[in-house]
Order: C-alpha cells, then structure tokens, then sequence
C-alpha cells in the first residue's frame, strides 16, 4: 500500500478530513469533533477572507493615491505582504486540519532591497497574483459556508427553542408561503413540536454533508492555488531525478574509490603480511639458529606492515566519516584534515549552530578532496578553508594560491563533488584563473535546529 505523509498524519487525527467518508460519519450531527473543526476552519477562513479584503482595499487605495509621495510605496508594499502572511496562514489551517502540507509557491520568501525593489519582487511573483485570485475566490464561496457554520447552531438552537418563543411572534403564529392569495402557517402547539422535530432533523441530517461540501472546496481552493504551480511541479520532479540520478553517481563513484584504496593498500599489505608470517613460521620449525633469526626478521617486517595496514585503514576512514566530525562536528574535523595536510591550511570557521550530519558529512567530503586535489596539481604553498552560516545556508571556501587552470568537466573529481551535494540542494562553483588562486566555493541550506 502507498501512500502519503500528508494522508498518514490526517488518519493519526481522529474524525479530520479523510480521502473517503461514510453516510454513518455524516448521520452523526453538526456537533462531533469533525464538524466542529470544519466549522471552526470555515468561520476563521472567511472572517480572515473578509478582514484581509479589507485591508488590501485600503492600503492599495491609499498607496495608488499617494504613490507619488514617499508614503505610498510603504503603503502599498504594506497591503502585498499582508496578502502574502495572510495565504501563509491559510496554509496552516489547511495543514491543521487535513495534515496535508500544501507547500509555498514563492521565489523569494521575503524580497530585500528598498521598498520599491521590494514592491517589484512581490508583483513579479506569480504566486502573489494567485494569492490574490485566491483571496478574491475564497471570500465569495466563504460567505456561503460562513451561513452554513452559523446555521449549524443557529438553526437547531432556534429549533429546540421554539415552543418556548414562538407566541411571542405576531399573531402567536409563524406564516411559512403565501400561494394564490391565500396565506399558510402554523400557530398551535402540536404544529409548532412537528415544525421543530422536522427541522431539528432537517439540520442534523444536511448540515454535515454541506459542512465537508464546504471544507473539501475551501481546502481544494487552498491547494490548487496557494500551493505550487503545474510547471513548477514539473520543474521540481526533473530537478528530484537528476538529483537522485546525481546522489546514485556518488555514491557509486565512493564506492569504487573505498574498493580501490582498499585494493591498493591495505588489500596488498596484509597479502605480504600473511606471506612474511608464513615464511616466517617455516623457518621456525626447522629449529636452525639462521633461520630463527631470519624469522625474527621476518616478524619484525610483518609487524611494521601491520602499522602500515592500520594508518592506511585509519586514512580511509577519516576520508568516509571521521570519529572526530561526529564527536566535536565539522570545524573541529576541518582543523584535523588541515593539521594532516602537505600543504600549510589556515581555517577559519564561524558556525553560529551545528549543521546536520549530512551536512556536516557533505562538506567534510568537499574539503576533503579539494584539498587532495589542491596537494597533487596546484604546486600551491598555502591554502585556506572559510567556513560561516549566512541566512540559513553554509557556505564555504576552500583556496589555495597554487598554479589554477582547474576545471568542472563533465565525470571529473569536481564533477563528482557536485554530485555529492546536490541531493541536499547544494551548489558547487569553482573560480581557477590561469595563475591562480583556486577557489573552490560550496553552498548549502542549513536551517537552525532551534527554530524548527
């Protein structure tokens, strides 16, 4: 069985919105928890609707008129971001009662600049204008669910209550349709009991079919048009396969270097190890003092290639995950991986709060290979390492002021970096003028922790 996050966290929410609802749910009356949290949601809707029609009115009629003074861009600039806050939070209603997360369709959460770049930032968003046709759409349908939620109390209160009031009306009577002159209406007691029943159960048997009518339209509403757009759909389902395709590629490409080091190294050093010791335990059961002391030889060789064998596996683990990035995290593991450097690397870190561990992991590994890059072909004498969190993204810069020339082409060893990082959204740029210096920037989002 398939199915969504959206759809799991709404069946964890008992009685809210579900991809299929019975006719016993809807026998159940205005007054469950479900209908209760509809109504809530289609009041508050339509009151946020009709407060923010408002105040775009306003603060557009001011701001058109004064635009030509210094206080009309503010104004209007004011009445757009109040547009934009007021769709975020008909985002989160629409994620309190579904669970279904209806992402923001914006190119920049929040355009910088003075307040006329500003200005132009929101209106050259398309999904400002769809925040506005939905503002202008859901304040129409709302007036209606907004009747059917007041109705949903109004009715039934005045329903149970009638037999009590209903003489106080003119005439004690209560006219129902006036047909071919003649006038129709009820006015005694038994009437006025059926008059209630009939209502009563009128209202609890409609109103919770009218009140999901009213939800699944307003929430439909809320997704078709505050949520992403079909080509920017499109757009981000191109750019998740790449990315997967692109996240395969490494780690197909790490695992083939680990087998080649392997291999290489260590492989190798412990085959010569098992050979040296077997010599070595020939030698011994001839009982022969030469060939004792050639054995002894023989161990003391095997002993050293152990040493060998354990700095080489101790090398190829700190280029996978060093014990030192997950004990005290990336700063600390970049002024190791610079400590074991040929070439002198000077780090300078600001890290406000601890990345992720994926992360922390990606750019160990950007770093890594740079500055092994940096040993076998720049011919530099210095490097350097920045590091700094800027606007919840980690960006750093790995140089040194070697020979330049470097190169992204298509498979090489910075190709392979950019595919490391691409499946968290990094981004990888090299500056490598011929001459140099070599500048080998990376970027990555890396939210605070403590704010989610």
């Amino acid at each position: 069985m398939i199915t969504t996050v959206g759809a799991k966290a709404a069946a964890r929410r008992e009685g809210d919105t579900a991809p299929t609802l019975g006719p016993g749910e809807l026998l159940k009356g205005p007054f469950t928890g479900r209908a209760l949290r509809q109504q809530g949601y289609l009041l508050v809707s339509f009151v946020a609707a009709f407060v923010q029609v408002l105040v775009l009115t306003v603060t557009l009629a001011l701001g058109g008129a004064l635009v030509v003074l210094v206080v009309g861009l503010p104004l209007l600039l004011a009445g757009l971001v109040s547009l934009r806050w007021n769709s975020r939070r008909e985002r989160l209603r629409i994620l309190r009662l579904t669970g279904e997360r209806v992402p923001e369709p914006y190119r920049e959460p929040g355009p910088s600049g003075n307040p006329l770049q500003r200005l132009l930032g929101h209106l050259s968003d398309p999904a400002t204008w769809r925040d506005l046709v939905h503002l202008v759409v859901a304040s129409g349908l709302g007036l209606g669910w907004f009747l059917v939620a007041v109705g949903s109390w109004v009715l039934p209160l005045g329903a149970v209550t009638l037999p009590f009031w209903y003489t106080a009306l003119p005439e004690h009577r209560i006219p129902l349709m006036h047909v071919n002159g003649s006038e129709y209406y009820i006015s005694t007691l038994p009437s006025i009991l059926a008059f209630s029943a009939v209502t009563l159960a009128f209202v609890w048997l409609v109103n919770p079919t009218l009140l999901e009518l009213g939800t699944r339209t307003q929430t439909g509403l809320g997704r078709a048009l505050l949520g992403l757009s079909r080509l920017e759909l499109d757009r981000r389902e191109t750019a998740l396969r790449t990315t997967r395709s692109q996240a395969v590629s490494a780690a197909e490409a790490e695992r083939r270097r680990i087998e080649r080091d392997l291999h290489d190294g260590a492989q190798q050093r412990l085959v010569a190890l098992a050979m040296d010791l077997g010599r070595a335990k020939s030698k011994l059961k001839t009982g022969d003092e030469a060939d004792s002391e050639a054995a002894a030889q023989l161990v003391a060789e095997a002993h050293e290639g152990v040493k060998l064998a354990l700095s080489e596996l101790r090398d190829l683990a700190r280029g996978i995950h060093p014990a030192v990035l997950t004990d005290r995290g990336l700063d600390a593991a970049l002024s190791a991986l610079a400590g074991r450097s040929p070439i002198p690397v000077e780090v300078d870190a600001d890290l406000p709060w601890r990345p992720s561990p994926e992360v922390e992991s990606a750019a160990y590994f950007v770093a890594s290979e740079a500055l092994a890059n940096m040993a076998k072909h720049a011919h530099a004498t210095r490097a350097w390492i920045e590091l700094e969190i800027r606007e919840d993204h980690l960006r750093m810069i790995v140089g040194d002021n070697g020979v330049g020339g470097a190169q992204t082409d298509p498979g090489g060893g910075l190709d392979g970096l950019s595919d490391r990082i691409a499946p968290l959204d990094g981004i990888l740029s090299v500056s490598s003028p011929l001459g140099g210096p070599t500048q080998i920037i990376m970027e990555m989002p890396c939210p605070n922790p403590s704010a989610s």
